[in-house]
């Protein structure tokens, strides 16, 4: 991902956004249309991979915080991208569980936020690759790669760019199976990576890693 190091900016950008919202202003319900969120269906049984992306993507453009906690691990790990992790101003883990991730999640998602909406496309970069799980007697996981387009809209047409990539790990849900006894995949891990290939489009955004916009609403 190509992007410039300017926090301050960013930091600006997102005070500003709150002030609207706690000023109670109407830019936080789109033109024309419901307030996103509440979508109702469009889910698909997490039977395959690519049925948790698909998920994945829609509990982000509906806006709904409690689809998305439905595809991780209980052990899932965020992995932060290595270039934010040198900021002394604002020091970040290497890596965080799912309960900070999903409150981190909520404080993004859920009614109140300063979000408008967002807009997100992932493409898959080659082929998954099956790797060992954790322990000897563990099943199988699989590891795909996906460019990231992710767009998050605020107030004042403010507009944040997270065009990265994103390496995700899978394994089968121990606990819950499908309706008929099929095996259930969710995300094990999901590392935040930059994909230097990535060139920029011009147009009237800042451009963030997926880190970053993470670490605004932690």
């Amino acid at each position: 991902m190509i992007r410039p190091s300017a926090r301050p900016t960013l930091a600006i950008i997102l005070l500003a956004a709150l002030a609207l919202g706690l000023a109670g202003c109407s830019l936080f319900a789109p033109e024309g249309g419901d307030p996103p969120g509440g979508g109702g269906g469009g889910y698909k049984e997490r039977t395959t991979r690519p049925n948790v992306i698909h998920n994945l993507i829609r509990s982000y453009q509906e806006m709904e915080a409690d689809e998305y906690d439905l595809l991780f691990a209980e052990d899932f790990t965020f992995w932060l991208n290595p270039d934010d992790l040198n900021d002394p101003q604002n020091p970040l883990p290497q890596y965080w569980g799912k309960a900070e991730d999903s409150e981190i999640t909520h404080n993004m998602l859920d009614e109140g936020t300063n979000v408008i909406s967002i807009a997100l496309t992932l493409t898959q970069l080659g082929s998954e690759e099956e790797i060992p799980g954790p322990n000897p007697e563990d099943p199988p996981m699989y590891r795909s790669v996906y460019d990231v387009d992710l767009f998050v809209y605020l107030p004042n047409d403010l507009t944040l760019w997270a065009n990265a990539a994103a390496q995700y790990t899978f394994s089968e849900d121990p606990i819950e199976t499908g309706p008929n006894g099929e095996t259930l995949w969710e995300i094990y891990k999901w590392e935040d990576i930059d994909d230097p290939a990535r060139p920029t489009i011009p147009g009237d955004f800042e451009l963030v890693s997926i880190t970053d916009l993470k670490a605004m609403f932690r």
